[in-house]
């Protein structure tokens, strides 16, 4: 079975911020990016975005172990 069935598409905001490229990836809290261009930071989110999904599927079926809890 193919690891990702079929095609999805997520939203990137890009950023310039210090020199560099940040993208962020607007459907997944918390998945930021940073390249030496736009097209780096881009292809960075595309790695993080498999990898994302790569990890959520092989933990689709495994229940939670610990439950934290953080105040800000």
């Amino acid at each position: 079975m193919d690891a990702y069935p079929k095609t999805q598409r997520y939203r990137i905001a890009l950023h310039r911020a210090k020199g560099c490229y940040f993208a962020r990836v607007v459907d997944i809290p918390g998945c930021v990016c940073r390249g030496a261009s736009e097209v780096e930071a881009v292809e960075n989110a595309r790695t993080a975005i498999r990898a994302y999904l790569w990890v959520a599927q092989a933990l689709a079926g495994d229940p939670a172990l610990v439950e934290l809890e953080i105040s800000a």
